[in-house]
């Protein structure tokens, strides 16, 4: 038995989240968007981080990550979610080149700028990174290496499992009443699975005395099994008790038994590469990705508005289709209204536990199976205070 390592405040103090915008969002990398999203010339993406606007173009067939403001007024280059438009500001036309450039200014004579000033106007540009179909950026001035973020048996998973992705995709966003944290804990912690879920997905998941879930056999699956591409991968393992919490150690993942079950639509599909298990991984800080038999994959962001309130990404696809199947739109709003029902279900008892927390003296305790959010705990007081603890 041990207690929690984060005291309630984290979860609802103005002070901690201003320390987590400048230490964790500020200095690590943030998955932004798929790059099926951005095929087309032109087309973009719009995010906001915590108040920070973020726009992702593709500019001749390059991706450029740029604070969404333009040099002049501040306006956003793209008042769109997404869309295709060149990189055009709406107010006062002020227009820019791929890599964050001035390209032009409409009536360049009122302004009265001379050639230095102008050659200093710029986009603020912002690292960007692809894995795979992933799209990473990172706010700081000096980025880490990906790889001091996740191990390589993460970043290969991600690569490999991209290569099955089909380029449609249902896409949503809302907003929900609790601290982030508390989401990417959820997704960790798989023991809520059979309590939280026994409605919808749990009943699918084969559980061993006394309680865990039963992990995924390699056979039957050809990525992972033998002669696989992710045949050697190590699925998240907690380090050694006592030893130092690295950052690469909160992100995990794993193969659970997931029941099979035919569906209409997997003739279309090229493959059902994965037929006996379930597939997830948790990205630190706030991303949730999994893949289901292979045939459909979901796709999760929790980004911090306020201490009590969280903006939530969704995304829903499937494997790719064969060869002349036409898109599927109600096929991915079959399949995302479904999802967001397990969702409410989770969303319902976070928003419980969030309002719980406000007035909370302390937070009860943990068991054993909960090291890995005791791993998470201890790296974030580490980075936002210093303080390292046992």
């Amino acid at each position: 038995m041990a207690k929690p390592v984060l005291a309630p405040e984290c979860y609802t103090q103005q002070r901690w989240f201003e320390l987590e915008q400048e230490k964790i969002f500020g200095e690590l990398w943030l998955f932004v968007g798929l790059k099926t999203q951005l095929m087309e010339p032109d087309s973009f993406i719009t995010r906001d981080f915590s108040g920070v606007p973020v726009l992702v173009q593709n500019t001749d067939g390059e991706l450029y990550a740029f604070r969404n403001a333009c040099a002049h007024r501040g306006m956003p280059i793209q008042t769109e979610v997404s869309g295709k438009r060149r990189m055009t500001c709406p107010y006062h036309g002020w227009s820019y080149r791929g890599n964050g450039e001035l390209r032009g200014i409409p009536n360049p004579k009122i302004y009265n700028f001379c050639d230095a000033e102008k050659a200093g106007l710029r986009l603020q540009a912002y690292a960007l990174q692809t894995v795979g179909q992933f799209i990473f950026i990172n706010m700081s001035a000096t980025p880490m290496a990906l790889t001091e973020q996740y191990k390589p048996d993460v970043l290969k998973v991600l690569e490999v499992l991209s290569e099955h992705f089909s380029p449609y995709a249902s896409y949503t966003h809302f907003t929900t009443d609790y601290n982030w944290k508390l989401n990417f804990e959820n997704v960790v912690d798989w023991n809520h699975v059979k309590f939280v879920h026994e409605r919808s997905f749990g009943p699918s998941m084969e559980y061993l005395d006394p309680g865990y879930i039963a992990s995924a056999p390699r056979e039957g699956t050809f990525l992972f099994g033998e002669g696989g591409p992710l045949e050697h991968v190590q699925f998240s393992q907690d380090p050694p008790p006592g030893e130092e919490v690295d950052l690469t150690d909160l992100s995990r993942f794993g193969r659970a038994y997931f029941a099979h079950a035919s569906r209409w639509f997997l003739p279309m599909l090229e493959n059902a590469f994965d037929v006996t298990g379930s597939l997830t991984c948790s990205l630190y800080p706030n991303v949730n990705f999994g893949c289901i038999h292979g045939e459909q994959f979901y796709l999760q962001q929790f980004v911090p508005i306020s201490p009590g309130q969280t903006e939530y990404h969704s995304w829903m696809f499937t494997a790719r289709f064969k060869p002349g199947v036409p898109p599927q739109p109600q096929l991915l709003w079959a399949l995302h209204h479904g999802e967001k029902s397990v969702l409410e279900e989770d969303i319902q008892l976070l928003d419980a536990l969030q309002r719980g927390l406000w007035s909370a003296p302390s937070i009860g305790i943990m068991g054993a199976h909960e090291g890995p959010l005791n791993l998470i705990g201890r790296w974030y007081l580490k980075q936002l205070t210093g303080e390292t603890l046992a």
